[in-house]
């Protein structure tokens, strides 16, 4: 099964993408990794979930 997460380089969306990926998940991560916050934090949590193969990243913006 492969899951589409929104926000998968936030703080919950990285959480529920490793969760997701425990249980053999193949998950499509999007995150436009705005500046809300330190973008360093995103690319930490994005650097940790590309470790896994059946992770891969979009980084878009869905509402433009």
């Amino acid at each position: 099964m492969t899951i589409l997460v929104t926000g998968s380089a936030g703080f919950i969306g990285a959480d529920v993408a490793e969760a997701l990926l425990s249980t053999g998940a193949a998950i499509v991560g999007v995150d436009n990794h705005n500046d809300n916050y330190d973008p360093a934090l995103k690319e930490g949590r994005l650097k940790k979930l590309l470790r896994h193969d059946n992770y891969s990243h979009q980084r878009i913006d869905i509402f433009r």
